[in-house]
Order: C-alpha cells, then structure tokens, then sequence
C-alpha cells in the first residue's frame, strides 16, 4: 500500500478540527495549520469523555459528528457575543483600537500578512513537514511494517482496545490493560483507533503525520512571537526548514516508538507561543478570544502529554525571570525584583516537587560517555543511538546565527529574546543533568522521565527563535541598508543545509529502518516478519472467544493488536494486576498439587485457551532473558497439558489444558 493516502488521512484527522475550531471561534493567529493539532488534542479528550459519559462509541463516524457539532456550538456561541459586544462599542473606537494593535510603525505583523503571503509561507511549512515525512519513510519498507521497538507493542494494542471496546476516555480507556480506570494520555491512540486502516498502517500513518506537523507547528511559533518585521515571512519560512533538522523527536517516533511524547512535541511550539503571547506587554492583553484560543492551546498541550507541559512551564519561569530583570533595569527596581523573586520560588518549587512527587519517574539510565562527549551529542541534537552519527555540519549555521540573535536581542532589551537566550542555557543543563547522578540533578529531570530525547524539543524551539532573530539582525540591520550580504549568505547557507540534510542517508532514511528494517544496526526484532505471519493466520483460523497465553516478548501482543484474538498479556509491560501476575509465576503449576485456590481462581477468572509459544534466536528469552522472567510460569507449562495446534519452524499454537 502507498503511504501517501494514509499519512495524508492522519494529517487531516490531527489538523482539521482544531482549524475548524480556531476558525469558528475567529482566533487570530497566524498559519492556524500549526496552531491545529493542540485544538484537535483538546477536541478528542472532551468528546471522548463526553461519549463514555452519553454511552456513545468511539468511531470515526460519532468523532467526526461531535467535531462539527462543537465546531458549530463555538461559532454560534462567537457570533452572540460579538452581537453582544458590537451594541456596547461605537464604530470608532473599534476601528481606533484596531489600527493602535494591529501594526507597528508601518510594518505588517503577521495577522496582517496578504492572503497571498500566508498561503506562501502555510504551503512552504506545509512542504518541509511533507519533506520531513517522506525521509523519514524512506526505508521503512512500507507503511504497513511493523515497529520493532518495545513502547510500539503497546500503542498497538491500546489503539486495538480504543476500536474494539469504542472507549476513548483519559482513564477508562485502557482499564482492559490495567485491569481498573488509569490516567493516561491516550490521544494519540484514540486519533489511530478511527483511522480507516489496520492498526499497523493506522499507527505509522499517524506517527509520519506527526511529523509532518512539526514544521509547521514551529513556523507558527515564530510567526507568533516574532517582532513585525518586512523580512517576517522569509523568517518564518526558514524556520520551518530549520525544523526539519533536529533528529530527537524523529528518533523517538520512528527507532522508539514513543508515539504520545512525539504528539506533545508538535503541541510544545505553539504552547511556547502562547505563553509568551499572553504574557507580551508591547500592544497590550490580547483580545478575550484570541487570549481563551491560547489558553486552549496551553490545555491541548498539557493533555498530549503531561512531561511536554513541563517544558512550557520552564519557558514561563524564565519570561517571568526575564521580564523582571527588564523591569529592573528599567527603573522598576521593586516590581522587577518581586518578578525575579517569584521566579526563583517558582524554580526552588518546581525541583522539590519533583522530587517529592516524581521520584518515580527516572525511568532512563545515563549514557555511558563523558559528561563533555554528551554535552556535544546534545548540542547537535544527537539522540542516543549509536548507529545515528553526531554531524556537526547540520546544526553549524543555527547555532551561529542563534548566537547573532541572542546578542541582538539582548542588546536591544528584548524580553522574548532574553527569554529564548535563557530558555536555550536551560535545556542545555537540563541535558547535561541526564548524565548526573546527584539527587538535585535527578529532581530537575524527573518531569521528562531523566531522558535527554524529551527535552531536546525546549532546545529545538529556542534555537529557531534565535535564529529567526539572527537572520532578522543580519537581513534588517537598520538604516538604509535593508538586504546585506551576510544576510542573504545566512539565509542561503539555512536553505542549503535543510536541503542536504533531509536527504543525507545518515540521518532521517537512517532512523527510518532501525525498528522498521535493519533491526542488526540498533535492536532484535520482538517478531520478525515470519512470526508476524505464523500469528496473523493463525489468529484468524482460533474460534470465537479465545484466548491465547504467551510470553509478550515473543510477539503474542499481536494476537490482539493485529489478529484481534485476547489475549492474557496484551503489553509487553509487566503483568499488571494479581491474577495475571499469578499466571504469569505459577501457570505450570495448575493441576499439580503445588497450585494454590487462588491461581485456579485466576485462571479460571482469565480463561486461556491457547498457549503461543516462539523458541527462535528473537525469542524473549533469548532477547531480554532478565524481562522475560516474569513470564517463567508460562515458559514452563508442561507438554502434556498442550495439544499442537500449528506450528511453522520455532513458532507453534498449542491449545491448552488449564488443568484447574
């Protein structure tokens, strides 16, 4: 099958609503395309809850009539208080405050731009994600491969419960594979669940969609924050490119499969936006609607994943640190010192709680290099794969031009760039104190789960706002002179190096097949395309209301995910309630004198029917031995409680005798 319909369906299904949304409420902001999928987000979460609530099935048909439904309440809702509001206002004073706003010493903010100049720039950010998405898909051997990476297993499965049991609530739509209502941010796999293709297709669909939508997500940021100015468009087109650049949030969908965490990255540059827009004091607050379409966007951002917001927290700390020290020096000595003091508290705040709160969640071991070899890797925006070489040539033109920036905006006391400069150190540190085993580095990281790959995306959006400010200062120098040279040499060097990199084997082809493909290069395939086989025909030829028992490493999660037959262990996480805990220590057990009331009970309560087991080179216990003992109950069952069922080289079906 083509990958171009099924990406373009789930960049249609990420997008559309939240546009719709934006235009019905006339929020305006510039590229709304990138301001979209943050809408969309918030938009799935509510008719989600709002359908377990109704009793209505999650599907593409019931999504798609809720959207317009919301669509149309928001503009009803809009157009009232519009009435409502032109009755209290003259003409005058409308069009008055209109013109004082909108435009700066004659120069065009972005709102402002000819409908000839935003769909200029909407299509050339609309282009680099395409770009990004076609490089990406280059050697993964189709859209319907399989991802070979563990965190893959288990959206496959959570998008396959959402379509199957038509639940997509924040915490009763995965209680199948907890066994009880749980909070987790499941809009990516409620946006797969509807898309008209088999969850395989359906997942990766989404995922190059994603993106796809980073570009132009960033190109909204910086068409957002970025001071009115005549070059603008080229800025924000360039920074779309720039985009493309960063291998992290690649990294994380396509050799990860950290499919949510890549959702919240396309939702981080517009909530970045949105922070420092409602915070900005050059023209005033913005209006009450444009002010409740950022706050949405912020929310949208918060129920993609809760690590992004974070992040945005991190770049709120720092506008409020930023605009006190402005303050200061200003002549605001107090105001601006209680600014500086409330964003210290706020810092001092954030590192106990986490500490308090989220001591769980260092989930990542440190690199095994030196502190100053990942200070490099996190410079070029390397991710920690040792097949995917850290290039100092992709990254050389943003960081020069984000240092002309930063000096400028400094220079020029330029709150946002100040901002941006600060936000850059931070991610940097932030980075560095992956690798540091002290209890102070540990809290500050916790929110991203102590993984460099989840803040990177902070560095990504500072360094194009520095760069876009670089390229301002070096194309807009002031005076007479409007087009330098060195100008005009930036711009060329951006577009030669967002070029050559997009095509470069060593970079985006490269992650396309690492757990798509060429397995040998970075991980051992959970299943091979073999066993995929073995358990698709198989599943299909099981009789109605089976259910197969397995070790998950070895590929069994398919049976759900793919041949839509239950399964005991759906994830390859670790059994996650007592009863499958149970099975999964002590299922040999059952019929001997050894087995407790309480397994019987569990197996009893279960029903397995089947046993799938793989003795291959990718087995789990040849793979990851120390994980796959979990599953040592189901490992040892004895033969005489199986029946052979099928079998094909390592890969056999037995039915099983529960012996209870």
């Amino acid at each position: 099958m083509s990958s171009v319909l099924p990406v373009l369906c789930g960049a249609v299904l990420l997008g559309a609503p939240g546009y719709l949304m934006l235009c019905a409420l006339d929020v305006r902001l510039c590229l709304r395309w990138g301001w979209a999928p943050a809408v969309t987000v918030l938009l799935t979460v509510v008719l989600g809850a709002l359908f377990r609530v109704l009793g209505i099935r999650w599907t593409l048909l019931s999504a798609v009539i809720g959207i317009v439904l919301l669509v149309a309440l928001a503009a009803v809702v809009r157009l009232a208080l519009q009435r409502r509001t032109a009755r209290r206002l003259t003409t005058s004073t409308s069009t008055s405050t209109s013109t004082s706003t909108s435009t700066r010493a004659g120069v065009p903010a972005p709102q402002d731009w000819s409908r000839g100049t935003a769909a200029a720039v909407t299509g050339a950010s609309i282009l680099s994600g395409a770009l990004v998405a076609a490089s990406a898909a280059r050697r993964m051997g189709g859209i319907s491969t399989l991802n070979g990476s563990f965190d893959s297993f288990f959206h496959l499965s959570a998008a396959a419960f959402i379509r199957e049991r038509g639940d997509a609530s924040f915490t009763t739509a995965l209680s199948d594979i907890y066994g009880e209502p749980t909070f987790y941010p499941v809009v990516f796999d409620d946006l797969v669940a509807i898309l008209p293709f088999d969850v395989i297709t359906a997942a990766n669909a989404m995922m190059l969609a994603m993106l796809a939508a980073i570009p132009p997500a960033v190109a909204a940021m910086v068409a957002g924050v970025s001071r009115p100015a005549r070059s603008a468009p080229l800025l924000v087109a360039l920074s779309a490119g720039a985009a493309t650049l960063f291998l992290s949030t690649p990294a994380m969908a396509l050799v990860m499969g950290l499919w949510p965490i890549v959702l919240g990255v396309v939702c981080l540059a517009p909530a970045i936006a949105a922070v420092l827009m409602l915070t900005d004091r050059r023209h005033g607050a913005p209006g009450v609607g444009t002010a409740a379409g950022l706050v949405l966007i912020v929310i949208g951002t918060a129920l993609a994943h809760p690590s992004v917001l974070f992040s945005v927290a991190v770049v709120a700390g720092l506008r409020l640190l930023a605009g006190g020290i402005e303050r200061m020096l200003g002549g605001g000595r107090l105001r601006g010192l209680i600014e500086v003091c409330a964003a210290l508290a706020a810092a001092v705040l954030f590192v106990a709680g986490s500490h308090v709160l989220l001591s769980g969640m260092a989930l990542t071991k440190p690199s095994l290099d030196g502190v100053g070899s990942v200070l490099g890797e996190i410079l070029l925006d390397s991710p920690r794969i040792p097949a995917v070489p850290a290039l100092l040539w992709p990254m050389a033109a943003l960081w020069i031009l984000a240092m002309i920036g930063a000096t400028a905006a400094v220079r020029s006391r330029e709150v946002r760039g100040a901002t941006a400069a600060l936000g850059l150190l931070a991610s940097l540190m932030l980075g560095v104190a992956t690798q540091i085993d002290h209890p102070l580095a540990v809290a500050l990281v916790n929110p991203w789960y102590g993984a460099r790959e989840r803040i990177a995306p902070l560095m990504m959006c500072m360094l194009v706002l520095l760069m876009a400010r670089g390229l301002l200062a070096l194309l807009e120098p002031g005076g007479r002179r409007r087009r330098s040279l060195p100008g005009a040499l930036a711009v060329g060097a951006v577009v030669v190096t967002v070029l050559i990199a997009l095509v470069t084997p060593q970079r985006l082809p490269l992650m396309g097949s690492l757990a798509y493909t060429a397995y040998g290069v970075q991980l051992t395939p959970y299943v091979t395309s073999e066993e995929r086989s073995f358990i698709e025909r198989t599943a299909q030829e099981l009789p109605e209301g089976s259910v197969v028992l397995a070790d998950p490493l070895d590929g069994a999660t398919l049976y759900w995910s793919v041949g839509g037959v239950e399964t005991v262990f759906p994830t390859m996480s670790r059994p996650l309630t007592r009863e499958k805990t149970l099975i999964a220590h002590y299922a040999h057990r059952a019929g001997t004198d050894e087995a407790s009331v309480e397994l019987c009970r569990a197996l009893e309560s279960v029903g397995p029917t089947h046993l799938y087991r793989d003795t291959s080179e990718a087995s789990g216990q040849r793979i990851n031995p120390e994980d796959s003992e979990r599953w040592r109950g189901v490992h040892d069952i004895p033969e005489s409680r199986l029946t052979l069922v099928d079998a094909s080289g390592p890969y056999a079906l037995y039915e099983l005798d529960p012996a209870c």
